[in-house]
């Protein structure tokens, strides 16, 4: 009994947090609910992507990757459209029966990280499966933080980055978790361009960057 109101107090407290950070974004409570969530995202990396979806009336956004960031994604967006794509089939069932009312489709890669030049080579081998919810749509946000991509066991961020690429609205924004690491940083600048970038923020758990969209052209 002890443990259940433990938990369900911190649920609360949890909940409250992200409201607040919804209402009132400050370095605070940012900082308080990132850490009552344990989100590996920094502060200003949280707070960069939070001013985007914000800006844009009715936001139709796109996360690849469910985490312990997902409900704040959820309740910040909630006058606008969110999914959530993800691949690994027990943490899938973890974080939507934690977090009830998230719209997530499992998804299936298929790759591993170190086939990450044989696919920049041949680039229908980046082509992927979606659900129809989210291929027929243009998506004014996008952010790419699945699949795993820590090592050459893992399905890498190749596919999700393309997919990224193809899916975001002319003028939308496209922001990549783990910059730091090559498969990323490669892909990135190859299908998202330079040009398109409009800031790095660096943070010892994963380089973030944000990329406005100008056109579709590779």
């Amino acid at each position: 009994m002890r443990k259940f109101l433990k938990k369900q107090i911190r649920y609360f407290l949890a909940r409250t947090s992200a409201e607040l950070a919804r209402l009132w974004p400050s370095h605070l409570n940012l900082s308080v609910m990132r850490w009552m969530y344990q989100i590996q995202l920094g502060v200003e990396q949280i707070d960069l992507i939070l001013k985007t979806i914000k800006g844009n009336s009715r936001c139709r956004l796109l996360v690849f990757g469910l985490g312990n960031d997902s409900l704040f994604w959820s309740i910040l967006n909630r006058e606008g459209v969110t999914i959530f794509l993800e691949d690994d089939q027990q943490w899938f069932e973890k974080i939507t029966k934690r977090t009830k009312h998230l719209t997530a489709f499992l998804v299936t890669y298929g790759t591993r990280r170190n086939d990450w030049k044989r696919m920049l080579e041949s680039q229908s081998l980046l082509q992927m499966a979606l659900p129809k919810d989210v291929e027929n749509a243009e998506w004014d946000v996008i952010l790419v933080d699945g699949p795993a991509g820590w090592d050459d066991k893992t399905p890498g961020r190749m596919k999700s980055i393309y997919a990224a690429s193809r899916l975001a609205k002319k003028s939308g924004d496209i922001f990549v978790h783990d910059c730091d690491r090559e498969v990323e940083d490669v892909y990135c600048k190859y299908f998202l361009k330079n040009e398109s970038m409009k800031v790095e923020i660096k943070h010892p758990e994963g380089w973030l960057r944000h990329y406005h969209m100008l056109d579709h052209s590779i």
